[in-house]
């Protein structure tokens, strides 16, 4: 996957590639923008979707380059472009739900197949 600004630093965003062309337009006024993917290989590919006079900066050594140079990285979803459409959010994630709430729903969930084993009148098979 192709990141643009892969919150590699102050004011850096995330984006695919597949969304390049609504990330572009949005660029601001004189902003020249820095392109990474992790080994560096494949930002000349984005850097060409880029309309003349529009020259991004291409990150040395990719993301992998800027990590091995001791340098800090982003690690949450708060710098992503637009609206995430493929991350996984688990069920309890992002709710109400209190601490106490979630931990008796995964003990009930750690306790299932031995409730499954207890009860016969089921025809679920635990393998």
């Amino acid at each position: 996957m192709l990141q643009i600004g892969v919150a590699i630093g102050p004011g850096a965003t995330a984006f695919t590639r597949a969304r390049l062309g609504g990330t572009i337009a949005r660029l601001p006024t004189g902003v020249r923008p820095v392109l990474t993917c992790w080994d560096g290989t494949l930002i000349r590919y984005a850097a060409a979707d880029f309309p003349p006079g529009t020259l991004p900066l291409l990150l040395d050594g990719g993301t992998k380059g800027w990590v091995e140079a001791g340098l800090p990285l982003s690690a949450g979803l708060e710098r992503l472009g637009p609206e995430p459409d493929d991350v996984y959010k688990r069920p309890y994630e992002g709710t109400d739900n209190s601490a106490a709430a979630m931990q008796g729903y995964i003990d009930w969930e750690l306790e299932l197949v031995d409730q499954l084993k207890r009860d016969g009148a089921h025809n679920f098979r635990v393998i």
